[in-house]
C-alpha cells in the first residue's frame, strides 16, 4: 500500500480513530466527579489568574485583555498539546501497531481528534468570556472554520512526520516538549504582538504564532493578515510532502521501531 493510499485510507476509516478519540476523553477521566469539566475549570483558573497580572502588568484594560488571553491560550493548547502528543502516538499505541491491521496514520487522527474534542470543550469558556466582556458575533467570526482546517491539517502532517521520527529516535519527544515551552514565552499569546513595538515583525517569522492567530483573530472578531493565510498554505504543502516522504521511507518499519 503506497503512503498516500495509506493515509487516505486512514481517514476513510474515521469512525475508528473517532471512537478511539472519545474513549481517550472518557478514560482520563473515569471516576472522576465533574470529568471533562475539568478541561473547562483548568483553562477558566488559568485565565482568570494570568488576565488579572498581567492585565495590571502590561496596563491593558479587563475587557479586551481576557477575550484575547482566552482565544490565545485555547489556540495554543490545541497547537502545543497536539504536536506534542503526536510525538509518542505510535510508541503509545505500540500494541495496537503490532497486532491490528491498521493504517498507522489513524494513531495520529485520534491524537488530533482528542485535542479537537478538547478545544471544544474550551470553547465554552471563551463564550462565557466573550458574553461578560460584551463581544459580539461578527461575520468574520466565520473565518475561524477555514482557520481551524488549515491548522488542524498541518498539525495532522507534521504530527504524523513527528510520530515516525520519534518512533526510531526516543529523545526527540523531550526535545519537543523544551522547544513548546520556549516557544509559548516567544509567540504573543501572553502579551500582544504590538507590545513588541519595533521587534513586532519578528512575530511573522513564528510559524506558531500565525497558527494561534488563525483561530484567535476571527474569534475577537478580526480577520487573520493575508501573510498568516498565506504561511498556512504554504506549510499545509510542505508539510504534506515531508509526510508523504516519510511515510513512503519509513512507514513500513514503524511496527518494528514501537
Amino acid at each position: 500500500m503506497s503512503s498516500t493510499t495509506s493515509i487516505a485510507e486512514a481517514f476513510r476509516q474515521w469512525r475508528i480513530w473517532w471512537w478511539f478519540a472519545r474513549r481517550d476523553i472518557r478514560s482520563r477521566y473515569r471516576g472522576s466527579v465533574l470529568g471533562p469539566l475539568w478541561l473547562v475549570a483548568t483553562l477558566g483558573i488559568l485565565v482568570g489568574g494570568l488576565s488579572v497580572v498581567y492585565g495590571a502588568v502590561f496596563n491593558q484594560p479587563l475587557e479586551t485583555f481576557i477575550p484575547y488571553l482566552t482565544a490565545g491560550f485555547m489556540a495554543w493548547w490545541f497547537v502545543s498539546v497536539s504536536i506534542s502528543e503526536c510525538c509518542t502516538a505510535f510508541i503509545n499505541s505500540s500494541a495496537l501497531i503490532r497486532n491490528q491491521p491498521l493504517p498507522i496514520a489513524i494513531y495520529v487522527l485520534q491524537t488530533i481528534a482528542r485535542n479537537v474534542l478538547v478545544l471544544a470543550t474550551n470553547i465554552t469558556v471563551f463564550l462565557v468570556v466573550a458574553l461578560f466582556c460584551g463581544l459580539r458575533p461578527l461575520l468574520t467570526n466565520l473565518l475561524v472554520i477555514p482557520g481551524f482546517i488549515l491548522v488542524s491539517t498541518l498539525l495532522f502532517s507534521v504530527g504524523l512526520s513527528l510520530a515516525i521520527i520519534c518512533a526510531r529516535f526516543r529523545d526527540i519527544p523531550h526535545l519537543v516538549a523544551n522547544l513548546l515551552q520556549v516557544a509559548m514565552l516567544l509567540t504573543p499569546i501572553m502579551f500582544l504582538k504590538s507590545m513588541l513595538g519595533p521587534r513586532a515583525a519578528f512575530a511573522d517569522f513564528n510559524p506558531f504564532f500565525h497558527m494561534v492567530d488563525a483561530i484567535r483573530g476571527p474569534l475577537l472578531g478580526e480577520a487573520p493578515s493575508p501573510l498568516t493565510w498565506s504561511f498556512l498554505v504554504v506549510a499545509n504543502l510542505l508539510a504534506a510532502a515531508a509526510a508523504a516522504w516519510l511515510m513512503r521511507r519509513a512507514g513500513h518499519r514503524v511496527a518494528y521501531l514501537v
